[in-house]
């Protein structure tokens, strides 16, 4: 599917939309269709920045990514949102109506937006989000948004998939520190306290920059190397993570701001925009965004690699064998998970 004017929409019209929501369905559902499809994709390598919005139910993140896509889209870039939505453990289905939030973005000619269900994947995404970011660039895409279940402190898949993550807090939510502890804080780039006009915003983003002062030299955004020796105090074990550049060498690094905003009314979207741009671009020139590609395309072999073990680990005959042994306390689950690979083993050096 080519883009026909570099100046207009990347789909136009009903049946390319049509045509594009098919070529995602193919991706998700892995169908036989989807590997040239997939093959073609990686091939060009086109590197479209993926910028992943995070946090808790009830943050208002569908809102402020609306917000976000049209900040981006009224300036002529073409953005495609893929809302990644809870399923069913028992039949796989989803609501899908995150997108109904989204009313002001789906209806932009710049904007595309995609509902995906995680199938019971855990992490806050489905399985075929990087497959299908990857498509969006071969299409003509300037961005790929990615909004996750909102999951809370186990919703931190998006760190290993996403360029740019954006954290959302709201307040009234507890301890916002506690939750930070579990993962959250270590994922940010950018942090976001949205509904910033509601009792304790202020206090949300007290405890947040205290946080960061535990980790992080410096001030918000890109700071100078020589910024990190005003800092000595800091503990030795404070290091900043590896795609926020290393203190104490000849180049800069990058402190996440917190940031506030109020999607309802678009108060802040703007200077949230110019946030992940100004980390975008100073991980293009540091060469950040190369590594954290490769470290994207690790995760998602291992990922992959990973389901095709179980699939296969599933279908041994002598799993049933292995589960009346452990009831009969003659193994312990360890022991059996060694017996079956062992077994799998051998019927492959067989065959």
């Amino acid at each position: 599917m080519s883009r026909p004017d570099p100046n207009g929409p990347v789909v136009s019209g009903g049946g390319a939309i049509r045509r594009l929501a098919r070529a995602i369905s193919a991706v998700e559902n892995r169908s036989l269709e989807s590997v040239d499809m997939l093959r073609h994709a990686y091939a060009q390598a086109r590197a479209v920045p993926v910028i992943g919005i995070t946090g808790p139910p009830g943050a208002g993140k569908s809102t402020l990514l609306d917000r976000l896509a049209l900040h981006w889209a009224e300036r002529g870039m073409q953005v495609a949102l893929i809302v990644v939505d809870p399923s069913s453990p028992y039949t796989g289905g989803a609501l899908l109506g995150d997108r109904y939030r989204m009313d002001r973005a789906s209806a932009h000619p710049n904007v595309f937006v995609r509902s995906l269900s995680s199938r019971g994947h855990v992490g806050g995404l489905s399985r075929a989000v990087q497959d299908v970011a990857v498509l969006l660039g071969t299409m003509g895409f300037d961005l790929v948004l990615v909004e996750t279940v909102g999951s809370g402190q186990s919703d931190v898949e998006i760190g290993q998939l996403a360029d740019c993550v954006v954290v959302v807090s709201v307040p009234g939510l507890g301890d916002q520190i506690q939750a930070a502890k579990a993962g959250i804080l270590e994922i940010g780039d950018v942090f976001v306290v949205n509904k910033g006009d509601s009792p304790g915003a202020d206090t949300v983003i007290a405890h947040l920059r205290a946080a960061l002062d535990l980790v992080y030299p410096g001030q918000q955004g890109v700071n100078p190397a020589a910024a990190a020796h005003q800092h000595s105090s800091l503990p030795a074990n404070a290091a900043l993570h590896a795609r926020h550049g290393t203190p104490g060498t000849n180049d800069s690094f990058w402190r996440p701001p917190v940031l506030r905003t109020s999607a309802a009314n678009g108060e802040g979207v703007s200077d949230l925009g110019q946030a992940i741009d100004s980390f975008l671009a100073w991980q293009q020139a540091t060469g950040h965004d190369r590594v954290r590609r490769s470290q994207r395309l690790r995760g998602h072999i291992l990922r992959l690699a990973g389901d095709q073990l179980l699939d296969a680990l599933g279908g041994c005959a002598e799993l049933g064998s292995l589960v009346t042994a452990i009831e009969e306390g003659a193994l312990t689950p360890d022991t059996a998970a060694a017996e079956l690979l062992g077994a799998w083993r051998n019927k492959r050096e067989k065959a």
